[in-house]
């Protein structure tokens, strides 16, 4: 038997603002139908010899809540002591009790009274799990409380809640929305605007003369300037959360191209400001918004029905040194390495120390409960050592990043016969061999007619036709200029 029924009024509210005929229609449903229930499935098991009865409460019977909805909360109390009342009388009948404890559940109830995202994400951070639970999974949890599995299990609080009724506090987890159309137009488009006091403003230039009168060049405004009050709220929401510093990314790639830019040099965000400038400014989300899907072989269909999504993550200062790439082909680690192009002394002396401690984390934790057999993995271990912990996971081609390895030889690794490597910088000299002292992300800093006109070569060679091109620009414009005035 499983005495499902139940209601949440919405005029429920604190003692004092319950009306009586609230009160009153939440316990006759709440209660009296439960025991109603119960009532008749005891006098028919008594006949057949025994069987499960399941109530169903809730994780507001089990602990406070700052949002007032006292009838219900009553009366799901109310069923509790019940159930477990129940079960004690009829035990020695073979008649079983017990309580189902629903945490926050996606139904239509629950989601039309969540109805935007900051309201999900005010109700998700309460959830360990960080999600809302879904019916089937209710459903499951009463089938075991009635089958013969749960035969020596009575009178109790059976939570099915994600954790939450156990949480004191939760993992820091992300926060993300769904993007608009209008906010993938804006990210888009020519030029910079950046949120002043909630608003996008247009960025402009000041050029000061010698009166230190200013004279301010910019693109003409817009009528109406681009706003996205959700989105700005969920970034001050987060920042709040997350102890006053985010990290952003979409849904593949983070805006790391773009840190030059900010006052810090890192992607740590504290204000709206801070995330819409890196996003703006990064090619690498301009890539993802026009070309993530370009090697997929359904490419129009899956770029079509795939939502943009903004996240943000808690920002913690990592040690760039303990940063590590760990390669996975056949669902076997064929290769680690430092993903940091310096040079640490200290790694070389604890090298075989961090190989074992990735390769068994990797078997314990990861192997065989990813969704696919091929893909690269980073991992961050603290400088104690103690754990291992993942930063990210990317697909298995040269759209990542090889590091100390080549594509080319991660391709043609035999998994039966070839030994894995674990590959650091030994010294100071291969560290700047090998990043031939370039700054990272130097590319993404430059005009991109920049970047095609040095075509690989020397900075000598570079500097000499990127001279003779601007000769012959200015030249173009002299002989169009005479051309005008003839």
């Amino acid at each position: 038997m499983f005495n499902n029924a139940g209601i949440m009024h919405p005029m429920d509210d604190n003692a004092l603002n319950t009306e009586e005929r609230i009160w009153d229609l939440t316990m006759d449903i709440n209660v009296k139908g439960v025991w109603y229930g119960c009532k008749h499935a005891i006098i028919a098991m008594r006949k057949s010899g025994g069987g499960s009865i399941i109530n169903t409460a809730s994780f507001v019977a089990l602990m406070g809540a700052a949002t007032p909805q006292l009838a219900y909360t009553a009366s799901k109390g109310a069923v509790l002591a019940m159930t477990r009342e129940l079960a004690m009388v009829h035990a020695r009948e073979n008649i079983r009790f017990n309580s189902l404890c629903p945490g926050p559940i996606r139904t239509p109830l629950l989601m039309d009274f969540l109805n935007t995202e900051e309201k999900k994400q005010r109700r998700l951070v309460h959830v360990p799990q960080g999600r809302f639970g879904e019916a089937i999974e209710q459903a499951y949890g009463a089938l075991f409380l009635a089958s013969d599995e749960s035969s020596f299990v009575t009178g109790v609080d059976f939570r099915v809640d994600g954790g939450l009724a156990s949480a004191y506090v939760t993992p820091e987890g992300s926060k993300f929305t769904r993007l608009p159309e209008a906010f993938l137009e804006y990210l888009d488009a020519d030029g910079i605007f950046l949120p002043d006091e909630g608003q996008p403003q247009a960025a402009t230039i000041e050029e000061i003369d010698s009166d230190n009168e200013s004279t301010t060049f910019s693109d003409e405004e817009p009528t109406e300037k681009p706003e996205f009050p959700e989105i700005e709220s969920m970034i001050r929401q987060a920042v709040e959360e997350f102890d006053g510093g985010v990290f952003p990314k979409l849904n593949w790639s983070s805006p790391r191209d773009a840190a030059w830019i900010t006052p810090t040099q890192s992607l740590m965000c504290t204000t709206p400001f801070d995330v819409y400038l890196l996003l703006k400014s990064s090619d690498f989300i301009n890539h993802d918004l026009h070309h993530a899907f370009d090697d997929c072989d359904d490419k129009d269909n899956t770029a079509d029905s795939t939502p943009f999504h903004l996240v943000l993550r808690k920002w913690y200062d990592l040690q760039p040194s303990m940063e590590f790439r760990c390669f996975i082909k056949a669902n076997e680690l064929i290769g680690i390495c430092q993903r940091d192009p310096n040079f640490y002394q200290f790694l070389v002396g604890i090298k075989d120390e961090l190989e074992d401690k990735i390769h068994d984390f990797y078997e314990d934790h990861v192997k065989d409960k990813f969704g696919s057999d091929n893909f690269v993995l980073d991992v961050y271990i603290p400088r104690d050592r103690r754990k291992v912990w993942i930063v990210d996971f990317n697909p298995f081609s040269p759209t990542t990043d090889s590091l100390l390895y080549t594509w080319e030889e991660l391709a043609k690794f035999d998994v039966q016969t070839d030994e894995p490597e674990f590959r650091i910088y030994e010294s100071q000299a291969e560290a700047d061999a090998f990043s031939r002292n370039a700054p990272k992300f130097a590319a993404n800093m430059l005009p991109k007619d920049v970047i095609d006109l040095s075509d690989g070569r020397s900075i000598a060679e570079f500097a000499e036709e990127l001279q003779r091109a601007m000769a012959s620009s200015a030249l173009g414009s002299s002989d169009d200029e005479q051309d005008e005035s003839s």
